[in-house]
């Protein structure tokens, strides 16, 4: 029979889980065919309680993968929640000092999106155009 997850206790990948399927239903149906070809025999019965152990295997195996998926989401959860909390104090703290240093507040939106313009004219043109000296004048 296939080795069950719950032996080790690594994580697993879906290619971990798909090869397990394929190895149950593999054993399962050897154990079908085995058990299509007799007849009332004790060679059936033991087939029979043969696939019945393998149906209490592949319940063990749903119970212990689910068990183990609903504890890493519950860590992710806890780890994602503690990182919302240090992100919001971070922001605080980045507010917090935006107001006691207003000089390295950024500027305004309007500013930058006119110093942005004026420097694609730039580009665009060059210094041909009188009158741009490049330079940012102060605020209006």
């Amino acid at each position: 029979m296939s080795a069950p997850f719950y032996s080790s206790p690594k994580s697993y990948t879906a290619q971990d889980v798909n090869e397990w399927l394929l190895a149950t239903q593999q054993k399962h149906a050897e154990l079908h065919s085995k058990a299509a070809g007799l007849w009332q025999s004790d060679q059936h019965y033991a087939t029979f309680a043969e696939m019945s152990a393998l149906l209490q295997e592949a319940f063990e195996e749903v119970r212990v993968i689910s068990g183990q998926l609903r504890m890493e989401s519950q860590a992710v959860h806890t780890k994602v929640t503690d990182l919302q909390t240090h992100s919001a104090q971070l922001i605080a703290q980045g507010r917090q000092v935006a107001k006691q240093m207003p000089w390295f507040a950024p500027p305004p939106a309007e500013e930058v999106q006119k110093a942005e313009s004026q420097m694609l004219e730039i580009f665009k043109h060059g210094h041909r155009h009188g009158g741009h000296s490049g330079g940012m004048k102060g605020k209006d």
